[in-house]
């Protein structure tokens, strides 16, 4: 699986224009589809995974090009909280947020307690916005990147 991006010029040091690369995990095949041509769109290098196992599997060829993952929570076999424990197993700083249709606070809470970054509701509200809230969370530290979170408004 190759991104729409060039390879850094030496394993391990991204170069600062390349773009915020993002592993997509979710079992429905539309939604993923469209995430990976949506976000290429939008500038990022995009790796698309249809579950945890693959996830899993992924993660270690393509890590050094990540800066996030999008995972959906509920998914047949390895769930999105068991598929976070095993990359966090053998990436303790992986930076992982979650997509679900799941509105059960306790749970979504017990997420964040884990160390997920955000949570978005499914159906999206907009996908720039999306986008956005995204590229913020790959690049914290870009001053190109908006802050004004205020603005950004997720619905189910």
């Amino acid at each position: 699986m190759t991104p729409q991006a060039s390879n850094p010029s030496s394993a391990g040091h991204r170069p600062a224009a390349a773009p915020p690369g993002i592993l997509v995990v979710d079992d429905d095949e539309a939604l993923r589809t469209v995430l990976g041509r949506e976000l290429r769109k939008r500038g990022f290098a995009v790796w698309l995974a249809p579950g945890g196992r693959e996830a899993v599997a992924i993660y270690p060829r393509v890590a050094e090009f990540l800066d996030l993952v999008l995972m959906d929570l509920n998914m047949p076999g390895m769930n999105g909280r068991e598929t976070f424990a095993a990359l966090r197993a053998v990436a303790p700083d992986v930076r992982c947020c979650f997509m679900t249709a799941e509105h059960r606070i306790e749970r979504l809470a017990a997420l964040l307690a884990d160390g997920a970054i955000e949570i978005y509701h499914k159906p999206f509200s907009s996908l720039s916005e999306l986008s956005q809230s995204l590229r913020e969370h790959a690049r914290p530290g870009d001053a190109a990147v908006s802050t004004n979170r205020e603005a950004v408004q997720w619905t189910s």
